[in-house]
């Protein structure tokens, strides 16, 4: 069964700052939520699929050395050897057991499921319990992303389409766009990640259509012509763009209006923010 894109990761120094360029660009961003291992959030939900800015807020809360994939350890040390940046791709899971199990097999997991939960609000206020269940997998050769799949045990608490309706008229990720030095090196890893069996190459690299949103890796020269955006050279697979799309029309206008330089490349209008290429389809449906 193939996993459609459930969030993607932008850690920031500064959440509420990063939150206000969000908002600058046209989404709806929520309040402040705190994790109990130190970090904090806030959201932009889009269609079954999500935003989250996420700060190392409280520090003195990660204790020990963690694992390979300790949420809290990984974020730590990402901002002190990168900096700001996208730092994960989360796909959705209906059974992380099941996930981890698939991971296991395929060589890329070994690692237990990560239960947790936070209160919530919705759109009115009040407070609502949320639970999740984390399958990780890892590929040694790509230390500096997260990769994991997450099963929303509480959905109806979670997700509101009063949260989904944002000025610039964006309703989805389109792609997750990954650079590497050769793509085809990380194909049975997306494979087993996605759960697409054969993703399709191109000249540009390697793409997995998931039912939301296509993950994508290709070289760094070919996304430095479509993102405008020169990559420092590095091994292992590098979370480098995010893409949305919906009402072109609201986003060019929105993007126009929010007073931070984009640039339009290709189709899409590309903005560079907080160490993250941010990049809003022009020619795409909504």
């Amino acid at each position: 069964m193939s996993r459609g894109i459930d969030h993607v990761i932008h850690l920031v120094r500064d959440l509420d700052a990063a939150a206000s360029t969000y908002e600058k660009l046209g989404f709806l961003v929520s309040s402040r939520n705190k994790h109990p291992f130190g970090t904090h959030n806030r959201i932009a939900q889009l269609d079954r699929c999500y935003i989250e800015i996420l700060e190392v807020a409280e520090p003195e809360k990660i204790e020990g050395q963690g694992s390979p994939v300790s949420f809290p350890h990984f974020h730590q040390g990402y901002l002190s050897r990168n900096g700001e940046g996208l730092t994960g791709l989360v796909l959705a899971s209906s059974d992380a057991q099941a996930d981890k199990a698939a991971f296991d097999k395929a060589g890329f997991g070994g690692f237990p499921v990560f239960d947790f939960g936070r209160m919530g609000k919705r759109p009115d206020g009040t407070e609502a319990e949320l639970a999740f269940s984390l399958a990780f997998l890892r590929e040694a050769q790509s230390p500096d992303v997260m990769t994991f799949v997450a099963h929303h045990k509480r959905p109806e608490n979670f997700w509101f389409p009063e949260l989904q309706t944002h000025a610039n008229g964006v309703t989805r990720i389109s792609a997750a766009v990954f650079t590497a030095n050769s793509p085809t090196d990380h194909q049975y890893f997306l494979q087993a990640w996605t759960g697409i069996r054969a993703p399709r190459s191109t000249s540009l690299g390697v793409v997995a259509e998931t039912k939301r949103g296509s993950v994508q890796i290709t070289e760094a020269r070919p996304f430095e012509d479509a993102f405008g955006m020169v990559l420092s050279a590095g091994g292992g697979l590098r979370f480098s763009a995010v893409s949305f799309a919906g009402d072109s029309g609201k986003i060019r206008s929105a993007v126009s209006n929010s007073g931070i330089a984009a640039q339009e490349r290709h189709g899409r209008l590309v903005v560079h923010a907080h160490g993250a290429v941010l990049a809003f389809d022009l020619d795409a449906a909504g």
